[in-house]
């Protein structure tokens, strides 16, 4: 291969990476925006199993991954 053939080939592969870490940052940036905009519904739902527990194992679970929810998205709490 020539010298302008390497060249190219360093450039495409460049060009490659490049859009790829772009690709990745914006998809990781609209995850975070989506949970954010999330916050408000789980925060009101986890306030409220926690103003009144559910009675109920599926009512308990959902309130146990509703708390969790709002831990992983970050979300403020009372």
């Amino acid at each position: 291969m020539t010298f302008n053939g390497w060249r190219v080939l360093v450039a495409v592969l460049l060009a490659a990476l490049g859009s790829s870490t772009v690709s990745i940052i914006y998809s990781n940036e609209a995850a975070r925006q989506s949970e954010r905009k999330l916050c408000g519904v789980v925060s009101t739902l986890d306030d409220a199993y926690r103003q009144t527990p559910p009675q109920t194992p599926a009512g308990q679970k959902i309130a146990r991954d509703v708390r969790q929810l709002r831990a992983e998205f970050g979300c403020p709490t009372l």
